[in-house]
């Protein structure tokens, strides 16, 4: 029994191996690179099927980040709400009233739930 001779890569194919270990660091820096690098590998062996599900893969992630930042702005903007509602019924001259301050609040809350539960919902 002879021993099989290792495949012998092409330049193309080892220079989309290089760029591939080179930018598997690069998911937490610069994702982009890392799927670049994933569909160069693609390419140059021949893989093309697994090209869009490598862009859906960037698409997916690239949705959640950018679904994280809108629950963030979201609720730091709700925060900042409170505060300025807070700040109107302290220095109001009519004497806004506790109560309706708590009640436009209440509000803001309510809606930044159902917002939150139509992205969560959109999301599955």
């Amino acid at each position: 029994m002879t021993a099989k001779k290792p495949k012998e890569f092409t330049k193309e194919q080892l220079k989309a191996i290089d760029s591939l270990l080179t930018d598997l660091d690069e998911l937490s820096n610069k994702p982009r690179r890392l799927y670049h690098a994933l569909e160069e590998l693609a390419m140059a062996f021949d893989i093309k099927g697994s090209i869009p599900g490598i862009r859906v893969a960037q698409d997916t992630y690239y949705a959640f980040m950018s679904e994280g930042e809108q629950y963030n702005e979201l609720f730091r903007s709700l925060r900042e709400y409170k505060i300025e509602e807070w700040e109107h019924q302290v220095n109001s001259e009519l004497g806004e009233s506790i109560e309706r301050s708590e009640n436009r609040i209440n509000g803001a809350e309510c809606f930044i739930k159902t917002h939150v539960q139509r992205l969560t919902e959109r999301r599955f």
